[in-house]
């Protein structure tokens, strides 16, 4: 039987994990860089989230080094979060952006600089590990573009992007769950990423728009509704075990498996330490409940 759902978690190198995921030593400063070999032989993931690359564009001698590290014999894909210059209308006004805080980004949704700085590394050499990107998109405030502005330029981005490569669009506007957004991303085989995140509706709210644009599906269930990033960090450090399980977020994620296997779609479903305290755990339950249904997985 084809295997559709793929589990992993958002990130993968966490102090925390060691002893449950990670057993190995590792010299100082080298565990997020040398241990996604070890991620893999765990068993419970085959997939991965790659966050760090929406801080900064990923280099080809960052890209082959991890490639290095996935199994030959698995069809193992990681889940690239595009830098954050695509996907900034207006730069926060926050020091670290200097001269540039609160100006407009002059790179948003930029198909060139996307295709020049992120896309051509991964084609060069990470090509047989690349899943779909994740284009996340931060809560617009006051119409900061209105949504109109928004999806006309989300729409000319897709129109100029290679084919041979998928992607998936995260939102943190509940206002932007439209029929023109999905539409947008069915043209052009997008796929809108179900995200559970602190004030977004839950993934069953999502599931009742027609946001099943693409054939594959991408999760990313990162904090219990109500509860803000930096307030989850405090409630789950050191993420070396669950602390709290979200029965209704787990059905959520259960839900969207069954509808991968019903429809015959892949599901990178992405899980993070935020939700309940330690995402591997969390992985091992899900899973646990999967078999209990007679719901296969993919491994």
């Amino acid at each position: 039987m084809e295997n559709y759902v793929h589990f992993g978690t958002s990130s993968w190198a966490y102090e925390g994990w060691i002893g449950n995921v990670y057993h190995q030593l590792y010299a100082d400063g080298r565990l997020k860089k040398d241990c996604l070999q070890e991620y893999w032989q765990d068993g419970r993931f085959s997939t991965v989230g790659m966050d760090l690359f929406f801080y900064n564009p990923p280099s080809e001698v960052l890209l082959q080094h991890y490639a290095s590290q996935f199994p030959a014999n698995k069809n193992y894909l990681a889940c690239s979060k595009v830098w954050q210059e695509i996907t900034l209308y207006r730069f926060p006004n926050q020091a670290q952006w200097g001269a540039r805080r609160g100006q407009l980004n002059p790179n948003f949704l930029n198909a060139e600089l996307f295709e020049r700085t992120v896309l051509n590394a991964h084609r060069q050499v990470f090509m047989a590990q690349t899943g779909p990107f994740i284009f996340e998109f931060p809560y617009i405030r006051k119409d900061d573009p209105p949504f109109t502005t928004f999806i006309a330029a989300l729409d000319q981005f897709f129109s100029k992007l290679p084919t041979d490569f998928k992607y998936s669009v995260e939102l943190r506007n509940k206002n932007f769950l439209h029929p023109d957004y999905f539409n947008v991303l069915r043209k052009y085989h997008v796929a809108h990423v179900f995200n559970q995140w602190s004030y977004m509706p839950a993934i069953r709210e999502q599931l009742k728009f027609d946001a099943l644009t693409a054939d594959f599906l991408v999760a990313r269930i990162l904090t219990p509704s109500g509860v803000a990033y930096q307030d989850s960090v405090k409630m789950f450090e050191p993420f070396n075990k669950i602390i709290e399980r979200q029965p209704e977020i787990r059905a959520d994620v259960l839900k969207l498996a069954m509808i991968a296997i019903k429809e015959r779609k892949y599901a990178y479903l992405l899980i993070n330490n935020r939700l309940e305290g330690c995402a591997p755990e969390t992985v091992r339950e899900l899973k646990a409940e999967m078999e209990s249904k007679s719901v296969p997985d993919s491994n």
